[in-house]
Parts: C-alpha cells; sequence; structure tokens
C-alpha cells in the first residue's frame, strides 16, 4: 500500500492506494475518529458488478444506510443533490453522519457536493472505482454539479477525511474508462518532465492489459503530482491552473455534446487542440509539435468531435468559470514541465486548432 499526503494550511488528509486494501476502510476511520454512522452513497453500475466484494465489506458497517447512486453524467444535478439530501432527512441522518462516495467521478462530485452543504457540511470519504476518479476528481477538493449545460459550473471546494483507492475496483473497467484515466495521467505527463512522459509512453499498453502491478507507480505518481500542486494551491488562484490544461477545450467538446463524450476523451482532444494553440502562439515549433502530439495521438477519438460547430464551441468557452473580463484564459504548454498560464488568444488561432484536431482524427 503506498500512502501519499495533502498538506493543507488546514485539513490534511492522505490517500492510500493499493489492491485489496477496502478492509482498512474502517480502521482508518477510527485512526481519524470519524463518524461511526456512515451514509455509502454507491454507483449503481458499481454496486452490480463488485456486489459481493461490497456486501462483505458493508456487511461489517451495521445499520449504515446505503444509496445506489444513478450512473451517469446527468445524476450531476440539482434534482439528484435534492435526493440525496432527502435520504439523508428520512433516515434522521445528522452531523454525526460520515458520506461514503463510492463510484467513479460523478458519485464524487455530487456526493462531496451533497455533504458540503447538508446541515453546512458533514464529513466526507472518496473511494473511486475509476482510474479517472482515482488520478483526478478524487483528490483536491472540487465538488460540483453541472447546470445549465455547463459543466461543474455550481460547486464547492471541500476537503475529503481521506481516499482509500483500490485497484480491485478498476478490473471491471471498459476500454473506454481506462482510456478516461490515461487522459488525466497523459496531462500529468505534460506537467511534469521528461522521463515521466517517456514512462507514461511506454507502459500505454499495461493499462489497457489491467495490468495495474506494472502501472500502480504511475498512478501513485500521478496522484503525487496533484497532490503537491493541491497542496501549493487549494481554491486555484495559482498553480493549480496547470491542472486545467486541455481543460478548456474538453469541457466546450462535452457541453456542446451534451456529455455524451467521456471526460477523459474530451480532455485528450483537448490536450491536442492546446499543443496546436500553443504552435499557433509561437511557444513550440512544428518539429517539436509533433513529437508531442504523438502521446494523445496514440488514442482514437470519436468521430463525434468533428461534427461539432467551431462558433458553438467557442460561446461555450466563453463561459468557462476560469475566464476574466470576459476573455478565455489557456494553459498552454511551451515545453513538458513549462506551462504557461492565463494566455488570450485570437478567435482565428483558436478556431484553427479545433481545425487541426478535427483533421487528426
Amino acid at each position: 500500500m503506498k500512502t501519499i499526503s495533502v498538506l493543507l494550511k488546514e485539513n490534511n488528509y492522505e490517500i492510500y492506494l493499493g489492491r485489496g486494501i477496502l478492509n482498512k476502510f474502517n480502521s482508518f476511520c477510527e485512526k481519524k475518529s470519524l463518524p461511526k454512522r456512515k451514509f455509502f452513497v454507491i454507483d449503481e453500475n458499481v454496486f452490480r458488478l463488485h456486489k459481493r466484494y461490497l456486501l462483505n465489506f458493508l456487511s461489517s458497517e451495521g445499520n449504515d444506510i446505503v444509496y445506489k447512486f444513478p450512473s451517469g453524467e446527468k445524476s450531476k444535478s440539482f434534482k439528484q443533490i435534492s435526493e440525496l439530501h432527502k435520504v439523508m432527512l428520512e433516515n434522521k441522518l445528522g452531523r454525526d453522519t460520515l458520506v461514503v462516495a463510492i463510484g467513479g467521478g460523478v458519485t464524487g462530485d455530487a456526493a462531496g457536493f451533497a455533504a458540503s452543504i447538508f446541515m453546512r457540511g458533514v464529513p466526507v470519504v472518496h473511494i473511486p472505482t475509476t482510474l479517472l476518479a482515482a488520478v483526478d476528481s478524487s483528490v483536491g477538493g472540487k465538488t460540483g454539479i453541472n447546470f445549465n449545460n455547463t459543466k461543474n459550473v455550481i460547486g464547492s471546494f471541500y476537503q475529503p477525511k481521506f481516499v482509500l483507492i483500490d485497484t480491485i475496483f478498476f478490473s471491471s473497467l471498459p476500454e473506454k474508462e481506462i482510456t478516461c484515466g490515461l487522459g488525466e495521467i497523459i496531462k500529468y505527463a505534460y506537467l511534469t518532465g521528461q522521463n515521466f512522459y517517456d514512462e507514461v509512453f511506454l507502459s500505454f499498453n499495461y493499462f489497457y492489459q489491467k495490468d495495474f502491478s506494472k502501472t500502480e507507480k504511475l498512478i501513485a505518481n500521478s496522484i503525487s503530482v496533484k497532490a503537491e500542486v493541491v497542496s501549493s494551491d487549494e481554491k486555484e488562484t495559482g498553480l493549480r491552473k496547470i491542472l486545467n490544461f486541455g481543460h478548456t477545450f474538453a469541457h466546450a467538446f462535452e457541453s456542446e455534446l451534451h456529455f455524451k463524450i467521456k471526460h477523459g476523451e474530451a480532455v485528450i482532444a483537448g490536450i491536442i487542440c492546446a499543443l496546436y494553440l500553443s504552435h499557433e502562439k509561437g511557444f513550440i515549433s512544428a518539429l517539436r509539435l509533433e513529437e508531442l502530439l504523438s502521446l494523445p495521438k496514440k488514442i482514437t477519438l470519436s468521430s463525434s468531435l468533428k461534427k461539432l460547430n467551431k462558433e458553438k464551441l467557442y460561446n461555450s468557452m466563453l463561459s468557462d468559470k476560469k475566464n476574466r473580463d470576459g476573455k478565455i484564459k489557456f494553459v498552454l504548454i511551451k515545453e513538458i514541465g513549462e506551462i504557461l498560464l492565463d494566455v488570450e488568444t485570437e478567435k482565428g488561432e483558436v478556431f484553427r486548432s479545433f481545425e487541426k484536431m478535427f483533421q487528426s482524427i
């Protein structure tokens, strides 16, 4: 088991990573003196696929409440948050309750947000069951829902008490979910250094083979990158913005496709656009551009991206919550490990980046 710490001004916590570590959950809770009453919010598909493993775990939890959370991005809504709160009130849950989110990013984002506003905040623990949630959304305290077809526009910063990542859950992930997680891991490869980039490039197929004994180190390193960035900039006022590399584009793709594209795939498409835009701005040469494109282009992207309207995408990006003064702020790249923040561009440069990404599919 690996332990990674997120060190904040307040509310430090640990991320535990390993195979078969779900049985350590109670000891972690006791160590941190967390409430004994628990409200388990479990993705319905995770419950179905891992029912026996989860029931063995839940049978030792007494009379705690288990809620099967509807899968899919549509569940990141006020309606679903209201349903969670209704169940919590019906079962007379109070501030002496621990919310435990077991599932992917949708479950974690929604359950985390519900916990953050229920009785002005009850503790939450994340048990991510997808590669994407493990390396991204479960770490850093961002919670939220989608609203008015805009991604994560309503939410809060609300740190968990700890994160437990049991790689046994990854064994049932379909190829698309592996791609989702790789989207974020590829992002970290650009943010760190050439050595990590090369390791990700060479270990690519092991992820699809689900040989997590060979990829656990890369997963841990990815989590460590995010933990370090979050520790330095919890509320995304500076350094943490680097984690948005490719995401301004990605969120527009998700919104315009009505969330029918997986987040990780949208991130990969967004990274490709960000690389092309970095070249448009003169930050990287044509030769270096082709070298840097070799990693994300290992993944075949959905042809549905090619059908998107550039004007609509651009307008969607104008509503991105990271913008200031009505201008789109991009995270671009000069070199691996050398990221540029809050870059403003011309509309034509953005459109040409879209076109080149579409042509590459």
